[in-house]
């Protein structure tokens, strides 16, 4: 059963990524915006992500909006993430590509589909349906989730209701103690929208690309995250072949 009641303690879902710059992880009931440059390496962190927590056994809800469901299934197995053992038991996909594309479903074994991206109130509907059956499955401490990515949603519904859409994930996510991460491109036009979703969220990961010496580095930084004591300094970073990596990462 969940529970509402008011936690004295700050319980933290462990990220396998930049732990040791937030206190040891992410505040359950958060909903953190990762922004960042194109190619910066925000896909890489959330599959990454992702397959830590099927690791730990804790079930993950992934939206796609701007990538099909076998494309990230591919490509995380660059990485040798392979997600497929735990697709429909711990890792659990929902659809809003397919029919922003193309209009139908590609696969026959999508098993949930956004049939309308501009419809936030159906997007909602869903993540709640999506949680409930994972509950019901079992006694599930946690669920966390992410979409990759917010972006084309600026261009299919009107930003009015992407901010309420924000708004009742943050009521999901604070209610039932779950972690969200929402994927989302850095230089949103017109740039109060960005500033907007950055006041909304619970907190901000940025990931950018830096020319120094004419050659491009990639840095992270975290900032805003609630309850959360962290460092506000640039973290350079690495994708190696086993995924993101930062390199001399401070200890907070």
């Amino acid at each position: 059963m969940v529970t509402n009641s008011i936690e004295k303690e700050v319980t933290r879902v462990s990220t396998g990524l930049i732990d040791n710059l937030i206190s040891g992880g992410i505040p359950k009931g958060s909903v953190i915006l990762l922004i960042g440059d194109p190619k910066a390496g925000k896909t890489t962190f959330i599959s990454q992500f992702a397959y830590n927590q099927v690791k730990y056994g804790i079930p993950v809800i992934g939206i796609f909006t701007d990538v099909s469901k076998y494309e990230f299934l591919s490509n995380s197995l660059d990485f040798k993430w392979n997600f497929t053992p735990y697709l429909d038991d711990k890792f659990f996909i929902i659809d809003a590509y397919t029919t922003r594309i193309s209009g139908q479903p590609k696969f026959a074994f999508e098993e949930t589909t956004i049939t309308d991206v501009a419809d936030m109130t159906q997007m909602i509907t869903v993540i709640k349906d999506m949680s409930l059956k994972i509950i019901q499955r079992g006694n599930a401490p946690l669920i966390t989730g992410f979409i990759s990515s917010l972006t084309p949603l600026f261009f299919e519904s009107e930003v009015k209701w992407i901010y309420k859409f924000l708004e009742d994930l943050k009521d999901i996510a604070h209610r039932y103690k779950q972690v969200w991460i929402l994927e989302m491109n850095s230089g949103i036009q017109p740039p109060h929208v960005e500033t907007t979703v950055k006041a909304i969220v619970d907190g901000i990961i940025e990931l950018r690309l830096m020319e120094e010496s004419k050659t491009l580095r990639r840095y992270l930084r975290v900032y805003g995250m609630k309850r959360t004591n962290h460092t506000l300094s640039w973290v350079p970073y690495e994708i190696s072949s086993s995924g993101i990596r930062l390199e001399f990462p401070p200890t907070v």
